[in-house]
């Protein structure tokens, strides 16, 4: 099962903030640390834990995987640079300017990017990383690897609420990146599975338990409309299909793929727009700016809402819960 966004005021109904999808996080959501730890803090909801207060030192990607791997924190020599999922994790969607939950223990983190371990192979694989946007939440992969970005340290704790899955990079481009790592949570073999009989216009998700439309439409709409549409359709034999939040819609991206809707449309889907333009609505709103939604570029992977405004037409996938599923693995 995937985490909630945190979102929890509705701007519309059917929203992230109206239906809050996703398993709920624990309280307190991060627990800062005692002894030897006193410099660490875990979050509860993921079982990782991190350093508690990241270091002022910008670094190319490749020195930051090494000052990562080579870091003793805590009393533990394990330390690495998390992947794109594990950044993601941390992120609150109903804060921003750090966008993570209110009485965190942290301190020191910048409102400025930090380096993730996972290489953007829509790109140059051999020069472009992902980064994140620690100020409102927002992962691009455009970023030369030579560019010094911030650092911040994880390693794996103890057992969390939900289980991390993996980002689907598999190759390595350096010692200690995801690809050479892959942490996270096996995806199961075949990650879908196309439904049959009554359900043969929809496929399941066999990593989280999400059924999608198989074939969704190429029409463009508003925010609203999106909403208005997923929230009224009928099929498969079931009525309660939706607009994925933030999380649902980006957990579909394989990040060891160069174009993630072309690769979309080889594992049970059709008819997903693999052009640039395969700009995708979640039902959740940017909190800097609420007249903005957060989307996936469903080709780069690329995820972002500053300026996205919901008036904007841009394409919808609609989603509904499967409740007998439950996360399985560990991180």
């Amino acid at each position: 099962i995937l985490p909630g966004t945190g979102q929890t005021t509705s701007y519309a109904t059917g929203d992230d903030g109206d239906l809050e999808k996703g398993a709920a996080w624990p309280i307190p959501r991060f627990t800062a640390g005692t002894g030897t730890e006193a410099d660490c803090v875990r979050d509860n909801l993921t079982g990782l834990m991190w350093v508690k207060s990241p270091d002022s030192t910008r670094r190319t990607w490749s020195d930051a995987l090494t000052y990562a791997n080579g870091l003793s924190h805590c009393g533990y020599g394990d330390w690495r640079l998390p992947n794109r999922k594990e950044l993601w994790s941390l992120i609150d969607r109903s804060k921003v300017r750090p966008p993570i939950s209110n009485g965190n223990p942290f301190t020191n983190v910048q409102a400025d990017f930090y380096w993730s371990s996972t290489t953007a192979i829509y790109n140059d694989p051999s020069s472009d990383a992902w980064h994140f946007n620690m100020s409102n939440g927002e992962t691009g992969g455009g970023s030369s690897k030579a560019i010094i970005r911030y650092v911040w340290p994880v390693r794996s704790g103890q057992i969390g609420a939900v289980d991390l899955q993996k980002t689907g990079q598999t190759i390595s481009y350096a010692t200690g990146d995801d690809g050479d790592l892959e942490k996270g949570v096996t995806w199961p073999s075949p990650r879908f599975t196309a439904g049959t009989g009554t359900e043969v216009d929809c496929a399941t998700d066999n990593l989280t338990g999400l059924m999608w439309v198989k074939s969704p439409d190429q029409v463009i709409r508003t925010w609203q409309q999106a909403l208005d549409n997923a929230n009224s359709l009928s099929l498969c034999g079931y009525d309660d299909w939706r607009l994925p939040n933030i999380n649902e819609l980006e957990s579909v991206v394989n990040l060891g793929e160069p174009n993630v809707a072309a690769w979309l449309n080889t594992q049970g889907f059709s008819n997903l727009w693999i052009g640039a333009s395969a700009v995708y609505w979640s039902s959740t709103t940017y909190a800097d700016n609420t007249d903005f939604a957060w989307r996936v570029g469903l080709v780069t992977g690329n995820v972002g809402a500053d300026g996205w405004y919901k008036t904007q037409s841009w394409y919808a996938w609609p989603v509904r819960s499967l409740s007998s599923r439950v996360s399985v693995g560990a991180t």
